[in-house]
């Protein structure tokens, strides 16, 4: 188990430091609403979130209906993900050195997976980040290298949780 995660029971204890708690409580649940609520067909991120169930370009009344019965459930969900995020966040107790100890319950863990990873998907998608690209050597001066740099956290983040989750799991 990393020293990030930790279990206590039931519950699962997560260490962030103040930046880290701001960017998962403001920043990410803003950024994943807007893709959310998008109604733009172009949106990009949103395609990456929300894909298309029939890739034949004959069957767009099939997806027409799939996504009229399906889609509103799948935004509504990933909605009360970040708003139960935004709540386990925003009672985070403060502990040593600065850091806020975030308390999950087994549906917040599964919150913080969900918006993680649409999280990596919507910005990976916007910056086209790509196997070819190099995340280790990022230039200072790019106006991206910022929007990289919480990419890498995010999947870092992210291997840190699922690797948790792994090593409670009985052999």
């Amino acid at each position: 188990m990393s020293r990030r995660f930790t279990r206590k029971g039931k519950t699962l204890i997560v260490s962030l430091s103040a930046p880290e708690r701001e960017l998962l409580s403001g920043w990410v649940p803003d950024q994943l609403r807007t893709v959310y609520e998008s109604e733009d067909s172009e949106n990009e991120a949103k395609r990456r979130l929300f894909p298309v169930a029939y890739l034949d370009p004959t069957e767009e009344e099939a997806e027409g209906e799939w996504q009229e019965l399906v889609h509103p459930e799948l935004r509504r969900t990933r909605l009360d993900a970040l708003t139960r995020l935004t709540a386990a966040l925003d009672a985070a107790e403060p502990g040593r050195r600065g850091a806020f100890l975030v308390e999950l319950a087994s549906d917040d863990v599964a919150a913080l997976l969900g918006v993680l990873n649409d999280a990596r998907l919507a910005l990976g998608t916007v910056l086209e980040v790509s196997e070819d690209t190099d995340l280790a050597d990022l230039d200072a001066g790019d106006a991206a290298t910022q929007g990289h740099m919480i990419y890498v956290w995010l999947t870092h983040l992210e291997g840190e949780l699922v690797d948790t989750l792994l090593d409670d799991m009985p052999e």
